[in-house]
């Protein structure tokens, strides 16, 4: 892992909610560029 991290080590409230953040905003994208496709197609 990344900065030497050892092993499996519990993830902190803030580490979750980033990732969280960040799952959010990739579906949210991959949603947008979907519905302009369908838009562009119709």
């Amino acid at each position: 892992m990344a900065f030497g991290d050892n092993g499996q080590r519990k993830k902190t409230a803030f580490e979750r909610l980033t990732t969280l953040v960040i799952w959010i905003m990739l579906i949210v994208t991959v949603g947008a560029l979907v519905l302009g496709a369908i838009g562009a197609l119709t």
